[in-house]
């Protein structure tokens, strides 16, 4: 019989080969960076993570016996292993978990690394406490730590798959979730994130609709015919205006008040821009909604195939957040973890935000593309409309505004479309979407 070390004990998976140990090193390696220690000289080790990670993937993991059976008396490493996976596929937690990991591999190293550093925790804790040292490597006192250690695993997983969704559904090309599992112990931080919780709890609560993306057009010289209009443009005469007497038409021509086709061309899609406000005012439920929305309408811009622009502001104004027009899972996680580290507080400055906004786009070989800019504020803070429209001037941008629960009528000047909400919800995040269209 082969060295049943060298094999994992969850039956039909075999001898751990360097695949297998590869993936055993990665979950320790994650779990050590986790905890802030290495675990040399405890039972953690790559033989038990390949176990725990099978356990978690397989559909019906058990262990066998037949392998270990002329062996578990002599080896104290497998029947630390032995103890710690039997309690696991015995533990009702652990079913839980398992919806959320069976046949998924990124997921279930996600859990394994969780399950590994919280059972590492647990057991310097229980070796640190005064007691018996009988009582401290019984199967009983592993079971207790089990049960213990799957209390947060299930949370982490569960947050991790909606992380896993969002990639999904937002960056592009089929081989996104095999980049996905490059990132698990990134991915792992962001499921402990509480900010990252509750974003993805507004926004993948809700089905996003994406209708067919309106064209914008342009007039332009040459192009299709969009309608009639007033000018002195000879190139586009209505040809009813050749029937006018000589005389009425040179005055007309004078005047620019001939009928001419009015033409034009679809115009480039800028990126969707957006400003949250993270004034003091923000703390709370407010700023938990905007990032939502900006979570929603990053999605918006990967189905648009246009780039994702963010900035949070308060007083000041700070560093943009760039998505690529094709997004990867690194982008958004990324985005992820800047929407979700920044936190509330300071004064307003609309004008600040507005005029950064601007200069991102002119900067970015944007300004003759149709850009969105969506700032989401509850502040009623003073404007400089002139300088604003200086700014808008030299770019080609929609200014569309979103008011929590406030007004400010600089803004609503300013703004091609300007939205109040006054409850927040999904379906006024559904609504900012529509009014982003």
């Amino acid at each position: 019989m082969s060295d049943p070390r060298k094999r994992s004990i969850i039956a039909g998976v075999g001898q751990i080969d360097s695949i297998r140990a590869y993936k055993g090193s990665k979950i320790i390696s994650i779990a050590e960076s986790l905890a802030g220690r290495d675990f040399e000289g405890t039972p953690i080790n790559v033989p038990l993570a390949v176990d725990i990670f099978y356990s978690f993937f397989l559909p019906v993991p058990a262990i066998d016996y037949e392998l270990i059976e002329n062996n578990l008396r002599d080896d104290k490493d497998l029947m630390f292993r032995v103890a710690v996976v039997s309690s696991l596929l015995s533990n009702k937690k652990f079913e839980h978990v398992k919806a959320l990991t069976t046949a998924d591999s990124s997921t279930s190293v996600v859990a394994a690394a969780s399950f590994i550093e919280r059972l590492s925790r647990l057991l310097s804790q229980q070796n640190a406490a005064p007691g018996k040292e009988g009582e401290k490597g019984g199967e009983e006192s592993i079971s207790r730590l089990v049960d213990t250690a799957l209390e947060q695993v299930e949370h982490d997983a569960r947050v991790a798959k909606d992380i896993k969704s969002l990639v999904a559904r937002t960056a592009a090309g089929s081989s996104s979730m095999l980049a996905y599992g490059d990132n698990p112990e990134e991915i792992l931080r962001l499921a402990r994130n509480t900010n990252v919780e509750r974003i993805l709890k507004i926004v993948l609560g809700i089905k996003i609709a994406f209708t067919p993306q309106s064209k914008i057009m342009r007039r332009h010289t040459r192009g299709w015919l969009g309608g009639v209009e007033y000018g002195s443009d000879l190139e586009r005469l209505h040809y009813s205006q050749l029937a006018l007497p000589e005389e009425v038409f040179l005055a007309h021509l004078a005047d620019s008040k001939l009928l001419l086709y009015e033409k034009e061309l679809p115009a480039s899609r800028g990126p969707i821009y957006v400003l949250l406000d993270k004034s003091g005012s923000m703390i709370g439920e407010k700023i938990d909604w905007a990032r939502a929305v900006a979570v929603a309408l990053l999605e918006k811009s990967a189905k648009e195939n246009r780039p994702f622009y963010a900035r949070f502001f308060d007083s000041t104004v700070y560093p943009l957040m760039k998505v690529r027009r094709i997004s990867n899972p690194s982008d958004v996680i990324q985005t992820l973890k800047y929407l979700a580290t920044v936190k509330a507080g300071g004064g307003t400055n609309i004008t600040g935000a507005l005029l950064a906004a601007m200069d991102d786009i002119a900067s970015g070989n944007l300004k003759d593309r149709v850009s969105d800019i969506i700032i989401i504020t509850d502040g009623e803070d003073r404007v400089d409309v002139d300088q604003v429209l200086r700014g808008m001037s030299r770019v080609d941008v929609r200014l569309i505004s979103v008011m929590i629960q406030g007004h400010n009528n600089y803004l609503k000047r300013l703004s091609d479309k300007y939205l109040t909400v006054k409850r927040l919800g999904k379906e006024s995040v559904l609504e900012v979407v529509e009014v982003s269209s």
